[in-house]
């Protein structure tokens, strides 16, 4: 007998959310059918999806969400007059298990995530025009951005930072000297994102000027979408978190370096109402556990909070 999925059970086994799922049928990716008034999808109609879907090529893992830049009048006035919180960081499995749990927690308030980057972030923080920013900065580099503010900065995890190549790695490419060759494409991340911050920051190490590589000019605004330029070709190496790679078949990944990720915060915010709920979802064996089995990120750190 033929088994049928709610759309939410999909969601959980393609480990993507409930929303891409519709949005897979309204494209006609993926066939559906009415049992009563409800939306169900057939284990034979799943089956067909996978198969002929672009997930053989490595390319329908790397679903890319399209936000839309926010109103800067909503931000304020969210900011201005609820009792909420305003979160800076771009979409990962971290800030989606945390807001949800900050959703059910007791003590939790609403939160605003506004899709930003690590430097754009700190800046907004700099500015009063969010309350916490995700950062995947050196402590130093943090400080630096958001000068004469006491910072309280608690890690969520590390992870592994390093370069997408295609399998089996056809151009060889073993470190940074190598994307100066002739036969080698970049696809780069954009201006104030910590991929494009790690990149530059290696460049000038090596001493090796950005006019040598090409692509170097081609900004993407995500890791999934610089993973997809290298599955389809368009690209030979890109810098990005090895999670993304770990799920796409026609990728390797060549790690270059650990990096930490942290909510940053003015040091005075910690015991405020919303922001104590936050520590203590965080610091909860819940939201560890949680973020491991998604991620696979090291969580030895997680919850602890440095002081600058």
């Amino acid at each position: 007998m033929n088994k049928f999925y709610t759309a939410q059970e999909v969601a959980d086994k393609l480990k993507i959310k409930k929303t891409t799922v519709y949005d897979l049928i309204k494209r006609g990716e993926l066939s559906s059918s009415k049992v009563g008034k409800q939306l169900r999808i057939s284990e034979e109609q799943l089956e067909q999806y996978l198969h002929n879907s672009p997930q053989s090529s490595g390319e329908a893992e790397l679903y890319q969400p399209d936000f839309q830049p926010e109103s800067s009048v909503l931000k304020r006035d969210y900011l201005l007059h609820s009792n909420g919180l305003i979160l800076s960081g771009q979409t990962s499995p971290a800030l989606e298990l945390l807001l949800t749990q900050m959703a059910v927690h007791p003590q939790g308030m609403p939160v605003l995530q506004s899709h930003m980057n690590s430097y754009n972030g700190l800046y907004s923080l700099y500015f009063g025009k969010v309350h916490i920013a995700s950062a995947s900065m050196k402590p130093e580099d943090i400080s630096r951005l958001v000068p004469g503010i006491s910072l309280a900065l608690v890690c969520l995890y590390e992870y592994p930072i390093g370069f997408y190549v295609a399998k089996g790695n056809p151009r060889h490419i073993t470190g940074f000297q190598n994307l100066s060759r002739a036969d080698v494409i970049l696809a780069n991340r954009e201006k104030g994102s910590t991929r494009r911050i790690f990149l530059d920051y290696c460049l000038k190490e090596a001493c090796i000027s950005p006019d040598m590589i090409s692509g170097y000019q081609n900004e993407l605004v995500s890791d999934l979408s610089t993973a997809a330029a290298v599955i389809s070709q368009r690209a030979d190496v890109a810098v990005g978190e090895e999670a993304v790679a770990r799920h796409a078949r026609n990728l390797d990944f060549i790690p270059l370096g650990i990096l930490p990720m942290y909510l940053v915060m003015e040091a005075s915010s910690l015991e405020k109402p919303g922001f104590s709920a936050l520590l203590d979802i965080v610091h909860s064996e819940d939201f560890r556990t949680g973020l491991y089995n998604q991620t696979g990120y090291d969580i030895t750190h997680t919850g602890e909070i440095l002081y600058l």
